[in-house]
């Protein structure tokens, strides 16, 4: 492998890493959102945790 051939290689790799960083960050924080929300309706956690929400984006 030539110089190019390998930073290309491991510039993908790292945009792959940071995006599925970014999409990890991007489900807990709407999480969170919606768990905060919730508290004003539902205030005990446990019955909060068993609604369950679920979390689906569009494919």
């Amino acid at each position: 492998m030539d110089t190019y051939s390998l930073i290309a290689l491991l510039t993908l790799v790292v945009s792959l890493l940071i995006l599925v960083l970014l999409s990890q960050l991007f489900r807990n924080l709407i999480r969170k959102q919606i768990d905060d929300q919730m508290k004003d309706m539902i205030p005990i956690k446990a019955i909060r945790e068993r609604i369950g929400i679920r979390i689906k984006l569009r494919k």
